[in-house]
């Protein structure tokens, strides 16, 4: 069966087309009329994922979304959930792509997922929580009109950071404007808005990208850990056994340098390597412990909240892969290439919450010294022990000194 409905599939996923959207809906269906069984579903993906072939990225997804559709399935007890997100300069992809061709139309489509899981579960009660994180192309304004234009109101709230700033709300602290958040900002004011606003227990807050990167119909997946197996983070993984990943671009070298720099600073997230999956939940009681009195309010501020929380309750963070497509086209970050200042706000992590490691202060110490000229010749000449291991490797490998790295830039 599942042959045959591969080769009735599309070899890859178009994020742009609603057509593609409506026949995920229609093979999950198939999948969970034809394969009962969740460990029958997971077997399958095993083999499937084994092939290790690109084209096989439909069927792979589906897969994931009829796991999630069974794991939320077997929820008896009362939730609920929210999904918060952060635009900025998204006012081109948040249009349909006849009106733009970077468009995704991602907040309709964010719902019709969101919708197709939670749907038919009145137990389970869900929402979308937009954050505008000063946007000047008023991309928040942009969603407000579709909200009200669909009549999402019920289902969808949109958030403004500067507004929030301007009421001296202390989450927002030390944050003077907007302009000075990067994300992280904007995703914890809505963490923080959220958990004001959903009373008693088994609550969930999610936060995720903008764009239709991570399908959210595999929130099931990062619910289990969370209702199931006593963890109280459970995060997306692109590099897990079982993730599916379907990326554009060389930036891999760049991503290896990264992970092994700052698994030298951050001690307790050995286990982690994928910290930057926009795919991440939260009980609401660890949410509430962890996102006050941040260091960080821009793209590394995923990172501390993770340490954080392992600071918090040991083992607490659970891995989950997911399958994950590329949007790189309209992508706020890629110009920012922010993995340098990224770095550097980790060395202020590691300064606040780990200040008695001599190792990991020689490496923060020459993150310091850093500035883009050396950083991107540093990212020329990595060594060569470093690119032949996978991330996997790197929290228990220390073979690449900050004084080796340091000879890689100016010798």
């Amino acid at each position: 069966m599942i042959n045959k409905l591969i080769a009735s599939l599309p070899e890859y996923v178009d994020l742009t087309n609603a057509g593609h959207l409506h026949l995920i809906e229609e093979t999950v269906r198939q999948i969970l009329e034809t394969i009962p069984e969740i460990e029958k579903i997971i077997d399958v993906e095993k083999e499937l994922i084994n092939r290790n072939d690109k084209s096989l990225i439909f069927i792979l997804l589906a897969l994931k979304i009829a796991k999630s559709k069974r794991i939320v399935a077997k929820i008896k007890d009362n939730i609920s959930v929210s999904v918060i997100f952060a635009v900025y300069k998204e006012h081109n992809r948040i249009k349909i792509k006849n009106e733009h061709p970077h468009g995704e139309d991602f907040l309709r489509k964010k719902v019709v997922q969101l919708e197709g899981l939670f749907g038919d579960h009145p137990n389970i009660k869900w929402e979308l929580v937009v954050v505008d994180d000063g946007c000047p192309e008023n991309s928040g304004k942009i969603a407000q009109e579709i909200i009200k234009k669909e009549q999402l109101d019920d289902k969808v709230k949109v958030l403004f950071l500067e507004e929030a700033i301007g009421q001296n709300l202390a989450i927002t602290k030390p944050l003077a404007s907007a302009g000075e958040s990067q994300k992280g900002g904007a995703i914890i004011y809505g963490m923080w808005d959220a958990i004001q606003r959903t009373r008693g227990e088994n609550h969930i807050v999610f936060y995720t990208d903008a764009d239709l990167s991570t399908h959210l119909g595999q929130a099931g997946l990062l619910l289990d850990p969370l209702l199931n197996k006593k963890k109280s983070v459970a995060i997306g993984s692109r590099r897990e056994e079982d993730s599916v990943v379907i990326k554009e671009g060389k930036r891999n070298a760049r991503g290896k340098l990264f992970i092994y720099l700052w698994k030298r600073l951050i001690p307790n997230l050995s286990e982690i390597i994928d910290t930057q999956c926009g795919f991440k939940a939260f009980k609401k009681e660890m949410a509430e412990k962890i996102i006050t009195d941040m260091t960080e309010k821009k793209f590394a501020f995923d990172i501390e909240l993770l340490l954080r929380a392992e600071l918090e309750q040991k083992n607490t963070v659970a891995k989950v892969g997911v399958a994950w497509i590329d949007s790189e086209a309209a992508s706020t970050t890629s110009d920012l290439q922010p993995y340098l200042p990224m770095l550097k706000a980790i060395v202020k992590m590691q300064q606040k919450y780990f200040p008695e490691n001599k190792k990991a202060a020689e490496f923060a110490q020459f993150i310091k010294t850093l500035d883009d000229e050396s950083f991107n010749k540093l990212v020329d000449n990595i060594p060569q022990k470093i690119l032949e291991r996978e991330p996997a490797a790197f929290g228990g490998f220390d073979g690449v000194s900050a004084s080796d790295l340091n000879d890689n830039i100016t010798g």
